[in-house]
């Protein structure tokens, strides 16, 4: 809600939007959060991580733990830039070191810093998993601490809302992924959702080549893949195409994508094609939820 009306919200117990709950339900439905079952659960005790906490895993047992809460902007709260930009107590707040400047009656990064990870420590040092709904402030300067070599500071850190990061520790050294995990989204492959759809089964018998391949019966003959998709996958595509003396892939022998019923298993196929042409200069990986105000 804070997030809509663009005011600074830390302390104030706001409940979640309207929008921010429909943002966590769809997350729900597409995305993979780690089961509570293996964790200690907390929220921070604001309204709005109860009521996160609620919509992602359901009503379960969990503590409260205040030190995990946002930062206070003091007198600051609910209120914008367009009501500030004028006060000269918000200025010297925005100017100068902003992790060591003072909300009137609030805090400071530093004082939100030491609460937050004197808090994280002593949950720590008790052991076990634990799953914590929190705030982007906790959760990113906990992640900037943390991970110094990764080279971003706590604003670049702070995660979209509804999401967070899971962190392991190990022998190695701590490691992190970002929560929740993304499924991948497959295309319709079951036979009673393509079988005997115009979609799924396209002929055309005006082209100077067709039928392109020889093939049993030209009426089941699929013109749909003239272009096979599966040809980006090189010797991993499973169809029956062999290498040219120049190393050129030749799939003139192959009828697998123009055979009607094997729409849905080229289909089934793409989440490979997904990952091929995925970007390289991203981590693989994609725990601390934030809270959706």
């Amino acid at each position: 809600r804070a997030n809509d009306l663009s005011v600074y919200c830390g302390a104030t117990d706001l409940p979640l939007s309207e929008t921010g709950r429909e943002e966590l339900q769809r997350l729900r439905n597409e995305a993979a959060y780690p089961d509570p079952a293996s964790f200690t659960v907390y929220t921070s005790g604001l309204l709005r991580t109860e009521q996160t906490l609620s919509l992602l895993f359901g009503d379960i047992p969990h503590g409260q733990l205040a030190g995990m809460r946002e930062m206070d902007f003091g007198a600051f709260e609910m209120r914008g830039y367009e009501d500030l930009r004028h006060d000269e107590a918000y200025r010297r707040w925005c100017d100068g070191d902003n992790e060591s400047n003072t909300a009137p009656g609030g805090e400071s990064g530093e004082m939100l810093k030491d609460r937050v990870l004197g808090c994280l420590g002593e949950l720590i040092g008790a052991g076990g998993d634990a799953l914590v709904v929190t705030h982007g402030g906790p959760i990113a300067l906990a992640m900037a601490h943390w991970f110094p070599g990764e080279g971003k500071n706590r604003y670049q850190w702070q995660p979209k809302n509804g999401e967070g990061y899971l962190v392991e520790w190990t022998a190695g050294g701590r490691t992190w992924k970002t929560i929740p995990e993304r499924r991948e989204k497959r295309m319709p492959t079951d036979e009673m959702n393509w079988k005997g759809k115009g979609y799924s089964f396209f002929q055309n018998k005006a082209c100077e080549y067709f039928p392109c391949h020889d093939v049993p019966d030209t009426e089941q003959f699929n013109c749909l893949f003239c272009y096979c998709p599966l040809y980006a996958l090189g010797d991993r595509c499973g169809g029956a195409f062999r290498y040219t003396e120049k190393g050129f892939k030749d799939c003139s022998r192959c009828v697998f994508p123009h055979m009607r019923d094997n729409y849905g298993k080229v289909l089934d196929r793409y989440p490979d094609i997904q990952k091929l042409a995925s970007r390289k200069d991203r981590a693989d990986d994609g725990g601390i939820a934030e809270e959706t105000p």
